[in-house]
């Protein structure tokens, strides 16, 4: 513990310590190695410290510098960051030889690391990365492993209930398509689908490639309307979605302690948002009766509960915050729904007289607004002509000029410098705004004000976590953050520890980034995630 900086690396139970100067690896046992009396006081290096042993997180151990994080914020783009190829791309080599068994294997990554932390530290200084790394990502990264270790409680009874009747539905589905189509086919099939949507039935599509038909969810919300097997397909196609990714994987994913346990990456999203694998819990539709059901299976613990806390619209109040908009401004302080305020404002109409479907589309206009989409991809989603899609957007700038505003300069700034910034000053590479295609040139423009709100977003939600993790620790309590789900945070909580922790919880994201308009969270405690939520 008093020699500074320490590398370390792992494999197959065995822990590795390498020396500040990479001359001197010690391997060791990890079982029955107690990390915090072995390491507490080093500075500690690592290349992907959260996948070391959880023992080291366990023991209140973080990386003081984290190679492999600090690899992405430097190229987000990458698909991956293995310490060979940062090695070889910086031309560095080690006395230390590759591939020779376990012990060579952990010995090699603890001194990789530390020879790789200097020339990525000045990188990192540079570009003004070295803070996000150090407040932001490493401490992250104790908080995750917490959460992969604690895993959501899941009752797998749930699940099968709701699988039986989806089973049946999807029966019940084939035969009506069938019978639709006038002979049995593969539904599963995009050659046989299109065959008989296209050529059988005579349906009209502008997409057909040298593979064949497009059957794809843009081309059958196009023709919806026009026959009734299209509904059907897209009804089999979500059940069946829904049934492979989670009715009968998640059973089966379930851990001795009957829980799930996901893990999080800090690296798949260039945009800086967590993602979760073996299983994805981060995908499960919010808006559909089946996916809310879903979620009922997730449950706490006896005696405690689950608390669901959700930023209310985070991504919209960056949009106002960093474009100094006024009336979306105005609209959240007075407590408006800022959707019904948005139709209001572009179709001139008394917020008392609107239609549910028209504060629909303006929600859609708002989003797409933050998601950079096209008048295109508008009249898609909405299903109207693409001069009425640009109508709604063109009304909805002149309406918001600051916005106007905002979307230009951002365009501008991140094609100028050719990467996108967030509050945090996180970097997002677009390239592709200097592109010769016009297509291309165009995904460069909603990458660069995409990347600007919802990696500012992405920021917000991992400074709360930190702070919510941090604080539960320093009071003692024994609730913990179970889930992320990209604006919302699930904890399960004692029930004699509810009011004290949600109250807590809200303080803390709240105060995460002081946001113009402010942040605003919304929570709710059930005995399930969707009662929590709901």
């Amino acid at each position: 513990a008093d020699a500074g900086a320490l590398g370390l690396g792992a494999a197959e139970g065995l822990l590795a310590v390498a020396d500040e100067e990479g001359r001197e690896v010690l391997v060791l046992e990890l079982a029955g190695v107690d990390p915090g009396a072995l390491l507490d006081g080093a500075a500690l290096v690592a290349h992907d410290f959260k996948a070391l042993p959880h023992a080291l997180t366990g023991a209140g151990l973080l990386p003081a510098f984290d190679t492999y994080l600090a690899a992405y914020l430097l190229d987000p783009g990458r698909t991956a960051y293995g310490l060979e190829d940062l090695l070889v791309e910086g031309d560095i080599g080690l006395a230390v030889e590759p591939e020779l068994g376990d012990e060579a294997a952990a010995a090699r990554a603890a001194a990789g690391a530390l020879v790789l932390r200097e020339p990525l530290l000045a990188r990192l200084e540079e570009r003004h990365l070295a803070r996000l790394l150090v407040d932001v990502e490493q401490p992250l990264v104790g908080v995750l492993a917490t959460m992969e270790d604690v895993g959501v409680g899941l009752d797998p009874a749930v699940l099968r209930e709701i699988s039986a009747r989806v089973e049946a539905e999807v029966a019940t589905l084939e035969e009506r398509a069938y019978e639709l189509a006038g002979a049995p086919f593969t539904l599963g099939s995009p050659k046989q689908l299109g065959e008989v949507l296209f050529e059988r039935l005579g349906l009209p599509t502008d997409r057909k490639g040298k593979t064949g038909w497009s059957t794809d969810q843009r081309v059958l919300a196009k023709i919806r309307h026009l026959h009734p097997l299209v509904e059907v397909v897209e009804r089999w196609r979500e059940l069946t979605k829904l049934q492979s990714t989670y009715l009968v994987a998640l059973p089966d994913a379930l851990g001795a302690d009957g829980r799930i346990h996901t893990t999080f990456s800090q690296t798949t999203a260039a945009t800086g948002r967590l993602s979760s694998i073996n299983p994805n819990l981060q995908n499960i539709p919010v808006r559909t009766p089946l996916g809310r059901e879903i979620r009922a299976a997730f449950v706490a613990a006896p005696g405690h509960v689950l608390l669901s806390a959700d930023y209310s619209q985070v991504e919209l109040r960056l949009l106002a915050h960093l474009s100094g908009e006024p009336v979306l401004k105005e609209a959240f302080a007075r407590g408006e729904d800022v959707h019904r305020a948005t139709a209001s404002e572009i179709l001139g109409k008394p917020a008392a007289e609107l239609t549910k479907d028209e504060r629909d589309r303006a929600k859609a206009v708002n989003f797409g607004i933050v998601y950079g989409i096209s008048a295109f991809g508008l009249s898609e989603q909405l299903g109207i002509p693409r001069d009425e899609a640009q109508s709604y957007i063109d009304t909805y700038l002149a309406r918001y000029p600051r916005v106007q505003e905002f979307i230009r300069r951002t365009i501008a700034e991140t094609r100028e410098r050719g990467y996108a910034t967030t509050v945090l000053g996180r970097r997002r590479p677009v390239p592709e705004l200097r592109a010769q295609n016009w297509n291309m040139r165009s995904l460069g423009e909603r990458l660069a004000v995409n990347s600007a709100i919802q990696g500012s977003a992405a920021d917000v939600i991992k400074v709360a976590m930190i702070a919510c993790h941090n604080r539960l620790r320093d009071e003692h309590r024994a609730a913990r953050l179970v889930l992320q789900i990209h604006d919302e945070l699930l904890f399960e909580v004692p029930e004699t520890e509810t009011s004290a922790v949600r109250a807590l919880v809200v303080e803390e994201m709240a105060r995460a980034y002081p946001l113009d308009p402010p942040l605003v969270v919304e929570a709710g405690v059930g005995r399930d995630w969707r009662e929590a939520k709901e």
